[in-house]
């Protein structure tokens, strides 16, 4: 007795000082892959055994996929492909009404990168002429004017065009073919490729041309779209704003129950895009886009 006494106590002391070590034990080995079909989860130590052709391992099967599964054998419609939009393959130029105009790509469209002037409809069919800023706000049928009448205006801006002229598909439009004025949804991609692109808060800058502008306005033009400010012919018989704000159709009548038509806007005091509608009789700039 006196012993096992002796003994019980020595095997306190060995447990309290962990001195005392198990023998005969071993960590469990097994798939220790979460992918594979016979995953051990209790498993310490890999043995090799893993299986990952025999069941079904759901993943992306595409190799093009960015988040392809070279393990997985069921596909379940994961796949993430690469989401940056493709630039556009446009022409250089395009010849309208004895002019030629310059293009530019910005993300997957095809954009003037000048204001249009042309005389005529895309049939050859004349766009009428209104001089004067007093009678052009009460025209209610497609229309033209140049801002104070001006030829070196005209020579960079190019012409003002009343909403009529701008929504109209009447001749063809007033844009060349393969090209019409720009709809809501035609802005609205190029919004989201601004946004995309890093130059969400910057939308102005990003398209507003280096110089040109009033109060040193200008912007970085990055993409090459050269935006001017070429004023308004405005509904109270006067024009204004030359160098200071450049307002752009679009051929979408607005949703807000009236006959107005939605626009977009470059300032020289702002580094944004504005989006508003403006009564049909105003004298707005013009860019075209591709079909």
């Amino acid at each position: 007795m006196h012993y096992f006494g002796r003994m019980k106590h020595q095997l306190a002391i060995a447990l309290t000082l962990g001195l005392f070590v198990w023998s005969g034990c071993s960590k469990e080995e097994g798939c220790t892959y979460p992918e594979a079909c016979n995953f051990n989860e209790d498993a310490v130590v890999d043995d090799g055994s893993c299986d990952f052709t025999t069941c079904e391992i759901p993943g992306c099967t595409d190799p093009e996929a960015l988040n392809y599964n070279i393990n997985a054998n069921d596909e379940d419609g994961s796949c993430v492909y690469d989401t940056s939009p493709t630039l556009a393959e446009c022409v250089s130029t395009v010849d309208f009404d004895s002019y030629t105009y310059e293009v530019v790509a910005i993300g997957g469209q095809c954009w003037f990168a000048e204001n249009l002037r042309t005389s005529v409809f895309q049939d050859g069919t004349e766009i009428p002429e209104e001089a004067s800023a007093a009678e052009f706000p009460n025209i209610v049928t497609p229309a033209r004017t140049t801002y104070n009448a001006s030829q070196a205006v005209f020579n960079l801006h190019g012409h003002l065009y009343n909403g009529y002229a701008a929504e109209t598909t009447e001749h063809g439009g007033i844009c060349p073919s393969g090209w019409h004025v720009p709809t809501e949804v035609d802005w609205q991609a190029l919004e989201a490729f601004l946004v995309y692109d890093g130059r969400g808060e910057g939308m102005g800058s990003a398209l507003k041309r280096t110089s040109g502008w009033s109060g040193g306005g200008g912007g970085n033009d990055d993409y090459g779209f050269k935006g001017l400010g070429g004023g308004h012919a405005w509904p109270d018989g006067n024009f204004h704003s030359l160098n200071w704000h450049g307002s752009y159709w679009s051929s979408t009548i607005s949703t807000d129950g009236g006959s107005d038509l939605m626009q977009r806007q470059l300032s020289a005091n702002s580094d944004h895009l504005t989006r508003s509608s403006y009564w049909m009789g105003v004298g707005c700039s013009v860019r075209c886009v591709a079909d």
